[in-house]
């Protein structure tokens, strides 16, 4: 699925992503994780790599492989910095220390099994999060 980088339109790629997640028997929780997760990730490309540009392209793709589902996001706009995307260990945030942003990436890492960021060399980033799928 190819979206514009326009923050209304995620709308659409939160409904693909629920529909999809949904036919593996993941639980609702889990599925609604996932979901906000992906929607953080698609926010986070639009705000950090195009810097706020609506008229880029996001590309999300979703594929089952026979032990994880698979949710991969491109951009073509600026490379992340590798430390933007390391995995922290979160404590419980105090509501008057608590500052905007940080923790988008962070919930991507809780809400996935496996999270592999790959920021390019010159420009673009490709995220691969995926799910370990539920033994039936």
């Amino acid at each position: 699925m190819e979206l514009r980088s326009e923050p209304r339109l995620l709308r659409t790629a939160r409904a693909m992503v629920q529909s999809y997640v949904s036919e593996w028997g993941l639980g609702k929780d889990r599925i609604a994780d996932a979901v906000l997760a992906v929607d953080e990730a698609c926010t986070n490309a639009i705000r950090h790599s195009y810097e706020g540009r609506t008229n880029e392209w996001i590309t999300l793709t979703m594929r089952a492989t026979p032990t994880h589902i698979e949710i991969e996001l491109c951009d073509a706009g600026c490379p992340i910095p590798a430390e933007c995307v390391k995995r922290k260990e979160l404590e419980t945030p105090q509501l008057d220390t608590l500052k905007a942003g940080g923790l988008g990436v962070q919930l991507i890492y809780q809400a996935f099994d496996e999270v592999e960021f790959i920021p390019g060399e010159h420009h673009g980033n490709r995220l691969i999060m995926r799910l370990n799928r539920p033994e039936l």
